[in-house]
This record gives structure tokens, sequence and C-alpha cells, in this order.
């Protein structure tokens, strides 16, 4: 009887050991569930949302930064652009002031030859300080800057009915030159398929030969054409890619990222361009010129 108390007493002393320990598992893990619960509290307090919030700008930032840069390039590619665009049309108005001033104390006033190369020599010094406007060398033809000046010069006379005649043209090739004379003259009477904005027609209305032209019976107009050249041959040695096309040209003459400037005709096969084109027109003064080109 003794033995069978104390078996059952052993029992109810190891049960009562087990339920003890289970209580103690319980209150640990409810200890550890407050803890948790403060913590989750303390984590979502406004100054852990403030946290958070600079992490999400962090991140914007990161994804908005490489835009940012992408936009600041094509706003640079723009505003050199448009100082290219400027600068064309500065230097059409130098050559026609130049052109009616560089005679006047002559005799003769008849403007020559000579007297072109030099005033596009000195027209275009405010794009090509220095002797940047000439080839590095007699033999390679290339250029310091990749690009090369081109001057277009037209004479034209009005006639009745409201007709007008383009009676000459030259035009100065400066991607050949190494010094003012070396300016290459060509007086093929054609626009050349897209190296000109001005159509030398004959008997026609004066927009047909330039969009803007404005000229009355027996009037005379000189129309100057300038405009920058670029190609293959004219890119800077450094620079210089044999599979490059148009675009890729432009951009490295140019020095633009991502824009490339638009040419006179779209050709992106070629490897030339005619980029940047200003017209200025005027009523040249008396013995400048007549129908015999210079």
């Amino acid at each position: 009887m003794k033995q069978l108390a104390k078996k059952i007493f052993d029992i109810g002393k190891r049960k009562t050991k087990k339920l003890l320990k289970s209580i103690y598992y319980f209150t640990n893990i409810f200890k550890n569930l407050k803890y948790f619960t403060k913590e989750l509290a303390q984590f979502l307090k406004p100054r852990n949302e403030e946290e958070l919030s600079r992490g999400a700008i962090l991140i914007e930032s990161a994804v908005c930064m490489p835009v940012l840069i992408i936009l600041l390039f094509y706003i640079n590619d723009l505003m050199r652009i448009k100082r290219y665009h400027s600068q064309t049309e500065f230097v059409a108005q130098q050559m026609a002031n130049i052109i009616q001033n560089i005679s006047q104390k002559r005799t003769d006033k008849k403007i020559t030859l000579t007297d072109i190369k030099y005033a596009a020599s000195l027209a275009y010094l405010s794009m090509y300080p220095g002797t940047t406007m000439y080839r590095v060398s007699v033999s390679g033809g290339r250029h310091t800057l990749s690009h090369a000046p081109r001057l277009n010069i037209f004479y034209v006379r009005g006639l009745p009915g409201g007709k007008a005649s383009c009676l000459w043209l030259i035009r100065f090739l400066g991607e050949g030159a190494d010094n003012p004379l070396g300016w290459n003259p060509s007086r093929a009477l054609s626009n050349g398929g897209g190296v000109s904005s001005i159509f030398p027609n004959t008997n026609v209305t004066p927009s047909d030969i330039y969009e803007n032209l404005k000229i009355s019976e027996g009037e005379n107009k000189i129309i100057v054409e300038t405009n920058i050249f670029i190609s293959y041959a004219t890119i800077n040695v450094n620079d210089y890619v044999e599979s490059d096309k148009q675009e890729a040209l432009a951009k490295k003459a140019f020095k633009c990222r991502l824009v490339a400037p638009k040419p006179l005709e779209k050709n992106v096969n070629a490897r030339q361009g005619w980029y940047f084109t200003s017209v200025v027109v005027f009523t040249p003064k008396p013995g400048l010129f007549d129908e015999t080109a210079p």
C-alpha cells in the first residue's frame, strides 16, 4: 500500500514539474511576444517614418539622376547647335558688309575672286580662330576642328512680269584651303543636290530661287550663303572612324553627345554634309558686280 502511494506521488510530482515547465515556456513566449509588439510599435513611430522617407528619396534620386544627366547633355547639344546657327548668320552678315566696302577706295570697284577670298577668311575668323580654318596638312586635308567653311555667292537679276534669273554663282570650298588664297572656287550653275538652300533657276518667280527673295524688274541682288561642311576627309585624325556615317560624323565634328545636327539634305548612307546654313540678301553698290562672274 505504501509503495502504491509512493508511486502515485512520484507520478504526480513528475506531471507537476512538466506542467510548471510548460507554464514557464508559455510565460517566456508571452514575454517575447510582448517585447516584439513593443519593438514594432517603436519602429513605427514618426521618427522611423522619416527615416523610411529618407530612404525612399534616396532610391528616387538614384533613379532620376541618370535622366537628369541625359537631359543636361541634351540641353547642352541644343545650345551648341543654336550657337553654330548664330555664328554662320553673323559670318553671312559680315561677308555682305565686307563685300560692300572692300573696294570702295579703289578706282576699279569691281569685286574680284581675291577680294572674296580675303573677305571670307576674315569673316570666318569669328568661327575659326587662328589657322583652324585651314587643313592640317597639304597631303591630308583634315581639319583641327573636324569641319570646314563653305561660301556660296549668287547674282540674281529681276525680270519683267515678276520673274527673276540667277545669272551666275560661285562656290568657295574651304576644306581644301591652307591659306586665305587657297579657297577653291567653283562656278557650276546648279544647287548640287542638297549642297545649298538656293536654287539658281532662270526666268522663274523669285521664291523659286530663294523662298524669301524679293526683287523688282531691272534690280540686281547678291545672295550670300554660308554653311559648314563636314566629311570623312575633314574629321580630325584623332576622331576618325572609317565606318562612321553622316550622323556620327556630325556629332563628332560639332562635339554633340546626343543630338545630331540636321544637314541640308538627309542621307544616312552619306559620309558628308552641309550644316547651319545662313543666307543674307542685299543690293550691291554700283560697280561691284555685273553679269560676268568675278
